[in-house]
């Protein structure tokens, strides 16, 4: 019985452990790794089953149709952007991030200017946090 006692805690202390583990700042992982255009490491905070909201409206859902919209995105587009992580709060292995963006993008040689808010709703797959939903708001930026 004393052994059976040990298992269970150990077990519990281990998924403590797990889940535990300080949320990091995945929107500024995002915004860097989204800026220098580098798609592999992007889709990497992606779980299989996630899905983006744009800011016009769309749903991509899955990391292979998220991939496609990102792909198409990038062809035509040179995007910077800077994000602020605002607000997080961890619940077990499901976590929360809230902040504001500023982006600049360079598209056929011009310039523009947008800003608002996102959210990212994560999962702790395997100990690693990865994007389960993302949402935008935002429009042009007012100067």
């Amino acid at each position: 019985m004393t052994l059976r006692l040990l298992a269970i805690l150990v077990a519990g202390l281990s998924l403590c452990a797990e889940t535990s583990e300080k949320v990091p700042d995945v929107g500024a992982i995002w915004a860097t790794d989204w800026s220098a255009k580098k798609l592999d490491q992007v889709m990497s905070l992606y779980s299989p089953d996630a899905v983006f909201f744009a800011t016009d409206g769309g749903r991509f859902a899955g990391a292979s149709t998220i991939r496609d919209f990102f792909q198409k995105t990038l062809a035509t587009n040179d995007p910077t952007i800077h994000m602020r992580r605002v607000a997080t709060e961890q619940s077990g292995k499901l976590a929360f991030e809230t902040g504001e963006y500023r982006e600049t993008i360079v598209s056929g040689g011009h310039s523009s200017d947008f800003e608002g808010h996102y959210l990212l709703v994560l999962r702790n797959q395997s100990g690693r946090w990865l994007i389960a939903e993302q949402m935008w708001t935002g429009g042009p930026a007012h100067h």
